[in-house]
C-alpha cells in the first residue's frame, strides 16, 4: 500500500506540475476610452463600401424593365440586366449607380437607376467559445458586448469572463486583438465596450475547465483503472480538485 501511495503522490506532483499553471494571454488588456475611444463610442461610418455578399437592390422609376436585385459575388462583381458584369465592391451604392446608368447609356440611354443596400454581409460580429449558443450577430443599430452576450444566453460555468478576447479587423487589414474584463463591466468597473462588423469575440475557458478537460482526456482515457502493483490489482481514479489535480485509491 505504501508503494501505491508513493506512486499515487508521484502522479499527482506531475500533474500539478503540468497542468496548474496560470493560462497566459499575450493579447494586451484593453485600452482606456481616452486611449482608444473607437471601441466605447458608436463609429459613425461616412460612406459605406459594398463588399462582397452585401446584397442590392437597383430601381428605375422610369424604366420599371430596368430593376433588378443583385448579390456581390466573391470576385466583388455583380450582374446587371442587358449590360453583363460589374465591379461592385469598394464602390458605395451611389458610385454603384452611377456606374450603372454609364452602362446603360450605350443600350438604352440616359436613365435614372437607384442601387440600394438591402443586406449587408459584414454587419455582422461572431462569438465563439465558453458561449451558450455560438453565433453569427447582425448588428442592427449600436450594439455592445455586454448585449451581443445576452443574445446568445450568456458564458457557460466554464468561461473565463475576465479574459475575454476580443478581435478586430483594422482599415489596413491587420488584426487588433485585446483583451476584456467583463467581470469589471458587470461591476460597472470599466465601460462597456461597442462592437464593430466582423469583430469576433472568444470566450476561453477558465483554468479549472482546462484542467478537467486535460483530466478527461489525457489522464482518465488513458491511466488504466486498475493498476497492478507488488500488492495486487488495486483501483485508481484520477480526479479534478481546484487546484490540484489528485490521484485516489480505495
Amino acid at each position: 500500500m505504501a508503494l501505491h501511495q508513493g506512486a499515487a503522490f508521484a502522479l499527482s506532483a506531475a500533474l500539478m506540475a503540468g497542468c496548474a499553471a496560470p493560462v497566459e494571454y499575450p493579447a494586451p488588456a484593453l485600452p482606456a476610452p481616452d486611449v482608444a475611444p473607437a471601441l466605447y463610442v458608436p463609429p459613425v461610418v461616412a460612406a459605406y463600401r459594398l463588399q462582397v455578399g452585401d446584397s442590392l437592390s437597383l430601381r428605375s422609376y422610369f424604366d420599371a424593365q430596368l430593376n433588378q436585385e443583385a448579390l456581390v459575388r466573391p470576385d466583388g462583381r455583380i450582374s446587371v440586366l442587358l449590360v453583363g458584369d460589374l465591379l461592385a465592391a469598394g464602390l458605395t451604392p451611389e458610385q454603384l449607380a452611377g456606374a450603372v446608368r454609364e452602362r446603360y447609356k450605350r443600350v438604352v440611354g440616359d436613365t435614372d437607376v437607384t442601387a440600394t443596400l438591402t443586406r449587408s454581409a459584414g454587419m455582422s460580429v461572431y462569438l465563439s467559445g465558453e458561449v451558450r449558443t455560438p453565433s453569427m450577430l447582425p448588428i442592427d443599430g449600436n450594439l455592445t458586448l455586454m448585449q451581443a452576450m445576452a443574445r446568445v444566453g450568456g458564458t457557460l460555468v466554464s468561461a473565463n469572463t475576465s479574459n475575454v478576447l476580443l478581435i478586430r479587423n483594422q482599415d489596413d487589414g491587420t488584426l487588433l486583438v485585446s483583451k476584456v474584463d467583463m467581470e469589471q463591466i458587470l461591476q460597472n468597473r470599466s465601460p462597456d465596450v461597442y462592437l464593430q462588423p466582423r469583430d469576433v469575440i472568444h470566450i476561453p475557458k477558465s483554468q479549472i475547465a482546462q484542467v478537467g478537460q486535460f483530466v478527461d482526456q489525457y489522464i482518465n482515457a488513458i491511466v488504466p483503472r486498475a493498476v497492478q502493483l507488488q500488492l495486487g490489482w488495486v483501483t485508481t481514479r484520477v480526479t479534478n480538485e481546484n487546484p490540484a489535480v489528485r490521484v485516489t485509491a480505495p
